[in-house]
């Protein structure tokens, strides 16, 4: 049973995580607070009003799988509808997960379809003018927790000041966050990923007049552990076949690291594999431990050494000119034949 993400008006999640925090700042969902579910917990519940709960992690260790089942029973016992960020884990496998809700009339979303390649196949297979985007945009990272949501939001809010702009992501809170389409590359056979990824875009640059620019998201990294399967994560495969299926204009590197030698390794493979440049890197300070100062000269330095613009979007850091870069860059890109700023 589909839940619409609309609906969600005030939600209750059962982690708080980098998922929720991408909830909170990029959502217009109000938070009514976090389960805190743990180890050896199954929940405890306050007098939140909400109308859904959002489970909010994505890895579940094979300890952790029944205090979700349990944990979605009793939030569907109150009421609750259920978005569920489980990767490996879905309610419509679980016989008695869907007898609750049909018990207690709830609607809930399973974020991970091994299915939706089928959805987006047909896309991926038209073949004129009208369905190829002006420009893609591809956000990669050089690993977990590099900022290539956040690079994606950021991007999309102030390059809309400008262009029209569609966006596709590959993580689980994208429909929340207003996100145009949404694909779980993990779950679905891995020779459909790529193909996958392209009839999203091409859904989204069909279903919206005057799309300037697509912007898409990455997982993980090209250097991931490839062998990292059975967590759900898919690593460098993954990584890789975003990348190929996205078939990117230019490409955007979000790094967890200021290390200059493992930035520059990710830029080579990334523009040898998919053929286009790298305009710009993004830094995730958030586990740097360094003043703004002496982040900013990091940042100048690794700049000017690959001769690529640098800025942290969070700090904004050599914001204002990162921002200006790209746009200068789509401005002038022969594909772009329509956009705001020439419109008004």
């Amino acid at each position: 049973m589909n839940m619409m993400h609309e609906t969600i008006k005030t939600a209750k999640l059962s982690h708080k995580n980098k998922v929720s925090d991408s909830i909170a700042k990029f959502s217009n969902i109000k938070i009514g607070g976090y389960v805190n579910v743990n180890n050896n917990t199954i929940a405890e519940y306050g007098a939140y009003t909400y109308d859904t709960f959002i489970w909010s992690k994505e890895i579940l260790e094979d300890f952790e799988v029944i205090i979700w089942k349990e944990t979605i029973k009793k939030e569907m016992s109150l009421g609750k509808n259920i978005y569920n960020m489980a990767r490996l884990y879905r309610i419509d496998d679980f016989s008695e997960l869907r007898d609750y809700a049909k018990k207690y009339n709830i609607k809930y979303f399973d974020c991970s379809n091994p299915n939706k390649f089928q959805e987006l196949e047909k896309y991926a297979k038209i073949d004129n003018s009208s369905s190829h985007p002006n420009l893609i945009i591809t956000v990669m990272g050089t690993g977990m927790r590099s900022g290539k949501f956040t690079t994606s939001m950021i991007l999309r809010d102030e390059l809309t000041k400008y262009f029209n702009v569609g966006i596709v992501g590959t993580e689980p809170q994208s429909m929340l966050c207003g996100i145009d389409e949404m694909v779980i590359p993990q779950l679905i056979p891995l020779y459909n990923v790529a193909p996958a990824i392209w009839g999203a875009i091409k859904k989204v640059n069909l279903e919206n007049k005057n799309i300037d620019v697509i912007m898409i998201s990455s997982q993980t990294g090209i250097y991931s552990n490839p062998l990292d399967i059975g967590t759900g994560r898919g690593g460098g495969v993954v990584s890789l076949a975003i990348l190929l299926g996205s078939k990117p204009d230019y490409i955007i590197l979000a790094s967890h690291t200021l290390n200059i030698g493992e930035i520059k390794n990710n830029i080579e493979t990334i523009e040898l594999l998919g053929g286009k440049k790298v305009i710009g890197i993004t830094i995730n300070s958030k586990n740097i431990d360094l003043e703004y100062g002496e982040l900013k000269n990091k940042l100048n330095d690794i700049s000017d050494k690959l001769n690529i613009p640098v800025a942290e979007l969070v700090k904004k850091i050599n914001f204002e000119e990162f921002i200006k870069n790209i746009v200068e860059l789509i401005q002038n890109n022969k594909n772009i034949t329509y956009s705001k700023s020439q419109k008004d």
